[in-house]
């Protein structure tokens, strides 16, 4: 269920007191396709009105952006942050999105896992990120439930910005690598497939029985097949791709969403005309080995047929920080056109997260994750953050040193 902003406002405001801002003489890049001057008033940790010439109210402080540039906080759509361990966290949460108990746990949550004390999380604001979606890892077929987060906080129960987003899957070679050196399977794709397969024809036939105990893991799964959670399913080719979607076509509720996009040229119309949106989930690295199997080219293709592409970032290391400004760059020379592709990286992933309502976008009613930039990322490799704001308050000013809680 998506949360109305003006609902979202009365619950968001019935614990703190923000203070009241305005930005004022900045150019605005909405995030939803215009660019223009303006004003922002900033109120109750919302936007509360977006103009020209916005008068100052009483005590209210005032910030003059003239010549710098106002975007939404950048939002990647799939990630580990806060739950990947030590490779990524000064306080390390021992990869708790990674259960390889067992290759079928759709029954997990990932907002259990998520460590609200990483030092990830607390650093992605000094990178003009304002929220992300947390997921299991792509070494289970099924590997539990997406959440999102603001990456502003201690507590989850107050910086989760939506549970039950979607169902994380995988048919990739990861699951042959996790699970390949024990006598256990998958060993083969041929397994991988087939396994998907079953699962998803057990879970519509399945009916809990009074006189059985319940399937927690084909209860789970009844959700995604009725329509109730997206599958975001990680794909490491294209026909791994074309594979889900023939699985997946007898089920007309089920709402797909591949994450990767690896191999896609562009030419891939049926996820245009079956709106089944790509997270692009990949390090902005060149020589990456997974960036490698990336057609850049092909997912401008895939913008420019109106299909709604998110570009992400890596899971594994502290440079995915950076990750989902440095694809946009890349994708800026393809596209040549900031208003195009900010969307990519704001609102598109707050769209697939289904939290669009709440934020992804400078619109009054929604909440104040904005960034203020020295000029646009998009376009100058020398752009810098002056401030970011998550839910209001300041989280980063240009000079912080990057904090630990």
């Amino acid at each position: 269920m998506r949360l109305h902003p003006r609902l979202f406002i009365l619950l968001y405001n019935s614990e703190r007191r923000y203070p009241s801002v305005l930005i004022k003489n900045g150019t605005i890049h909405n995030g939803i396709g215009s660019t223009y001057p303006g004003d922002i008033r900033i109120a109750g940790g919302c936007i509360a009105e977006v103009g020209n010439h916005l008068e100052p109210q009483a005590n209210e402080d005032v910030f003059d952006a003239r010549g710098m540039d106002i975007l939404p906080g950048f939002i990647q759509a799939v990630s580990n942050w806060g739950v990947n361990g030590s490779m990524t966290e000064i306080r390390p949460s021992a990869n708790d999105n990674d259960e390889t108990s067992a290759p079928i746990m759709p029954e997990l949550d990932a907002f259990y896992a998520f460590n609200g004390r990483a030092a990830t999380a607390q650093q992605l604001s000094a990178f003009g990120m304002t929220a992300c979606g947390v997921a299991p890892t792509e070494n289970n077929l099924f590997g539990g439930v997406i959440a999102a987060f603001t990456v502003e906080g201690v507590n989850p129960y107050k910086m989760v910005l939506k549970r039950d987003i979607g169902m994380m899957a995988s048919v990739t070679n990861a699951l042959k690598q996790t699970y390949g050196t024990r006598p256990a399977a998958p060993m083969t794709r041929m397994w991988i497939f087939t396994t998907l397969k079953e699962q998803l024809r057990k879970a519509a036939e399945y009916k809990q029985e009074a006189d059985k105990p319940a399937d927690e893991k084909l209860i789970a799964l009844k959700r995604v097949v009725e329509g109730e959670l997206p599958l975001f399913i990680t794909c490491d080719s294209k026909l791994a791709m074309e594979r889900v979607m023939e699985i997946t076509a007898p089920y007309e509720k089920l709402r797909l969403v591949i994450v990767n996009g690896y191999e896609l040229d562009g030419s891939e119309t049926e996820l245009v005309e079956k709106h089944i949106p790509v997270v692009v989930h990949t390090a902005a690295m060149p020589l990456d080995e997974d960036a490698m199997h990336l057609d850049k080219k092909g997912i401008a293709a895939l913008v420019d047929k109106g299909a709604l592409v998110a570009l992400s970032g890596s899971a594994g290391t502290l440079t995915a920080r950076e990750d989902c400004l440095w694809n946009a760059m890349e994708m800026m020379r393809l596209c040549h056109d900031s208003d195009r592709v900010l969307p990519l990286i704001t609102s598109n992933p707050a769209k697939i997260l289904g939290i669009d309502g709440v934020t992804g976008s400078l619109e009054a009613g929604k909440r104040a994750d904005l960034v203020i930039w020295t000029e646009d990322p998009l376009t100058s490799w020398q752009a810098r953050i002056v401030r970011t704001f998550i839910g209001g308050e300041v989280t980063y000013q240009e000079g912080d040193a990057l904090k630990c809680m």
